[in-house]
């Protein structure tokens, strides 16, 4: 409280600085004050409002630019909030920008976008997993390839698929790989490409990331670490999170965003830090475990590492059955202990000795899953956190006998 007040002793002492104003704004609607947040929000738009057949100068788009996102996230928490005074100005101001914008980029277009070839890695290279990508192809792949089916049945396309689960266990590869079987670029958004510690460019670079995947549809567009983007805002005391989850929400699915033709998939490690509204029909609406790698994925995984690797009597099958729960990552970090021992044996002899299975064996022991971090967190959060059943699979996997033995023994 003392700080709103504060603000607004300042933007009164400096009512013509907008960020002293924004930041009023910004406080008011984390406290819960959105009626007042509109009002401030409609004086910093109004006090720069365009007129409509102007001639659109840099610095007018420049605030466009930033006004946009900054309205979204005003009328989201609006409607959220049941506050219906002053939307209906807000909505025709939000209308304003984008048309500002659009007309804009007409008079001085930017840079055209540099294509993206299509993906070609497909569910071929992505060994086991079977049942996400049963998954995967009846919710991404088939919509597209068959739109006359779910047309002539009324069925709703679109929407997003969230993967989550342990790190290094093929949620990107699982990506890229449906990518590859739409036949469809992959624009792979990654958490360091759009944070940034100047005020509005995180938000800026997010807008940037989704205009691109625009301009190369039909594409995937792959949110990865969705948690770093997306996390939940009553998790979060400051309010830069929450402008930059607000913008994610609108750019999936609000004013001025049109994603015809890109599919929206993303990862993240930590699916319970994911901020609820992400979650709704049309935007996330799809949640899909990626578990530790089965057995047959393990002996997949292995066979790429060691293809390059002369090797002797060396059993993919037989190590995948001795490294239940490794993940990708684990597996490689296996290989290059097992080739460090192989280096070391011919700097000693001064030969050239393949790689055996007692190597492989060998590292095998030493390394210890790290998957079983990521499974005893998610076990607290079935046991204490499922009432809706949402990590029914993952309550499902933390049931077999060998996650169940691991998890006792923590080795």
């Amino acid at each position: 409280m003392d700080r709103i007040e504060s603000l607004r002793r300042a933007v009164a002492a400096s009512p013509a600085d907008p960020a002293l104003r924004l930041m009023l704004a910004e406080e008011l609607t984390g406290a819960g004050r959105r009626a007042e947040a509109l009002a401030e929000y409609e004086r910093l738009l109004t006090d720069d409002a365009l007129p409509p057949d102007t001639l659109v100068t840099v610095g007018e788009l420049a605030a466009a630019e930033q006004a946009l996102p900054l309205l979204r996230a005003c009328l989201e928490r609006a409607r959220e909030a049941g506050v219906v005074e002053g939307i209906g100005r807000l909505q025709a101001l939000a209308d304003d920008l984008v048309r500002i914008r659009v007309a804009a980029d007409g008079a001085a277009p930017a840079a055209a976008a540099v294509p993206v070839a299509p993906e070609t890695l497909t569910f071929a290279d992505v060994g086991g997993m079977t049942e996400v990508k049963k998954v995967i192809h009846r919710m991404i792949i088939l919509p597209l390839s068959r739109p006359e089916l779910y047309a002539r049945y009324g069925r709703r396309t679109g929407g997003g698929v969230l993967l989550y689960g342990p790190p290094g266990c093929g949620k990107t590869l699982l990506a890229r790989g449906t990518a590859g079987e739409c036949g469809l670029p992959f624009v792979n958004v990654r958490i360091e490409d759009v944070v940034d510690p100047y005020l509005g460019m995180s938000e800026q670079n997010l807008h940037t990331a989704f205009e691109t995947a625009r301009a190369q549809a039909p594409c995937v567009l792959f949110l990865d670490e969705l948690d770093g983007l997306a996390f939940a805002r009553h998790k979060h005391r400051g309010s830069d999170a929450r402008r930059l989850v607000d913008v994610l929400l609108q750019e999936l699915d609000a004013i001025g965003s049109d994603n015809d033709g890109v599919l929206v998939l993303a990862a993240t490690n930590a699916p319970w830090d994911v901020d609820e509204a992400m979650l709704r029909p049309g935007r996330f609406d799809r949640v899909l475990f990626v578990p530790p790698p089965d057995e047959p994925a393990r002996a997949e995984i292995l066979r790429v590492l060691l293809r390059e690797v002369p090797t002797e009597g060396v059993d993919p099958a037989a190590l995948a059955a001795r490294t239940a729960l490794f993940s990708g990552a684990d597996l490689r970090s296996v290989t290059e202990q097992a080739l460090d021992a192989v280096i070391e044996q011919a700097l000693a002899t001064g030969t050239e000795p393949p790689l055996r299975m007692a190597e492989l064996a060998a590292a095998a022991g030493a390394v210890r899953p790290s998957t079983l971090d990521w499974l005893t967190r998610a076990r607290a959060y079935v046991d204490f956190a499922n009432q809706a059943e949402r990590y029914a699979d993952v309550a499902a996997h933390l049931a077999t006998r060998e996650v169940r033995r691991r998890l006792r023994t923590g080795a």
